[in-house]
């Protein structure tokens, strides 16, 4: 997948990104968010920008927060 470094990636694509991931790599938040982290933002938070990294861990956050249910 191409992303450009111009947009700013949305809370929903990041929802969309983890669900990918827990389903097929990681099962647990925690350790999706480490791939995430390793493999998408190569290791730099802002490597997308501020914002989509904002959206990312409001994503995450979202998700850890259902989890707890």
């Amino acid at each position: 997948m191409t992303v450009n470094h111009s947009s700013i990636l949305s809370v929903s694509y990041f929802d969309a990104y983890f669900s990918l991931v827990l389903a097929s790599r990681e099962p647990v938040a925690d350790n999706a968010k480490k791939y995430i982290e390793k493999n998408f933002f190569k290791g730099e938070a802002c490597y997308y920008g501020e914002q989509t990294h904002r959206n990312f861990m409001t994503a995450f956050n979202k998700l850890k927060g259902s989890t707890k249910k």
